[in-house]
């Protein structure tokens, strides 16, 4: 019965238009290291042309993340040990945390994936956005020794999931600023980072 397919995913995409970050017309630190020219696009506010843009992967990971936040909060529910979803802003730049660890100073970033995608698990673009995130909690009165990155498999289990953990290094952080201030300086678009069939 294709009418409730079409109910769920209008259900879904509807819920997922509604959320602060959605409607977030800021770059944020997930974007770091990305597509430079759709960084370039939303910082000098060109309209959005992709208007079928399959969601459903990004509507679960977010999901999941909920799932997530409402565990640890009912496990700390004064937040004596975790911060979920911390605010925090330096640079120009606002985000979320999804979790800082107060007794190993640690900032945690989930990440929702496929088990095949593992293997190229981290990617630049993701530890960019965690160190930001550690040089965010940093200049926002928080102690950071490590950044890590959890990633959830969708289509596995727990025995898949895999956590990489470095360092926090606030020179790694200040590579990724540098990159999104030289798109800010720059007056034309960068050329696509990968070919339109990608997209």
């Amino acid at each position: 019965m294709q009418q409730i397919k079409n109910i769920l995913v209008d259900v879904l995409k509807a819920k997922d238009a509604s959320r602060g970050r959605s409607q977030q017309t800021e770059v944020g630190p997930s974007e770091l290291g990305g597509c430079a020219r759709k960084v370039w696009y939303r910082l000098n506010q060109q309209p959005e042309t992709n208007n079928n843009e399959l969601k459903l992967a990004a509507i679960m990971g977010t999901a999941i993340h909920g799932a997530i936040e409402q565990a640890i909060e009912l496990a700390d529910p004064d937040s004596k040990e975790y911060l979920v979803e911390q605010e925090v802003e330096a640079f120009g730049i606002k985000a979320h945390v999804d979790l800082y660890v107060r007794s190993a100073k640690a900032v945690v970033d989930w990440k929702s994936t496929k088990t095949k995608n593992l293997n190229y698990f981290p990617s630049k673009q993701q530890r960019w956005q965690v160190q930001v995130y550690g040089l965010l909690l940093s200049e926002s009165g928080f102690e950071v020794e490590t950044v890590n990155l959890v990633a959830i498999p969708r289509d596995g289990d727990e025995r898949d999931i895999k956590v990489h953990s470095e360092p926090y290094d606030r020179s790694i952080a200040e590579e990724a600023l540098e990159w999104l201030q030289a798109i800010k300086n720059s007056s034309e678009a960068p050329a696509p980072g990968k070919d339109a069939s990608y997209c």
